[in-house]
């Protein structure tokens, strides 16, 4: 049965709540999908934001905090 994951974009000044979140069969997959997003993203991210980084948080469907990952280059 899938759970729904959401990812945020958060730094020390901003958090970018995802109100759709993903559907993923465990947190795994979950995680495999913030790093697909991450690797989406990062050049672009790290690049214009280097004295503020970016982390890309994962909560479930509960809200709980499951998973952070750094955004780098």
């Amino acid at each position: 049965m899938a759970t729904r994951f959401y990812f945020e974009l958060a730094n020390a000044e901003t958090m970018i709540r995802d109100p759709e979140g993903v559907e993923a069969a465990n947190l795994e997959e979950a995680l495999q999908e913030a790093r697909s997003v991450i690797a989406e993203m990062a050049d672009e991210i790290a690049e214009d934001h280097r004295e503020k980084p970016w982390t890309l948080l994962v909560r479930d469907s509960a809200g709980w905090l499951v998973g952070r990952l750094p955004i780098r280059k």
